[in-house]
């Protein structure tokens, strides 16, 4: 049996973030929740980063609150 962590970041994230990954979650500029996951996992860890990255939340901003949330849930908390 093999103990090794999981590589995949959708294990990070609670079973309701993990529905509609292929649905805008960024409705503005159209968006997928897959490819905000993607920005997140491959280092934007802000949500400038990820609005850099993706042009997610530059719209009307509904968006920034699930952002954050998926930013929370893919980027461990710096050690002090």
């Amino acid at each position: 049996m093999n103990n090794t962590p999981s590589k995949n970041p959708l294990d990070k994230l609670p079973l309701i973030l993990k529905k509609d990954l292929d649905q805008n979650l960024c409705t503005c500029n159209e968006v997928l929740k897959i490819d905000i996951i993607n920005a997140i996992t491959n280092g934007a860890s802000s949500v400038e980063a990820v609005k850099s990255e993706t042009y997610a939340t530059m719209g009307s901003g509904c968006c920034t609150q699930q952002v954050e949330r998926l930013i929370e849930c893919l980027c461990p908390p710096e050690e002090e």
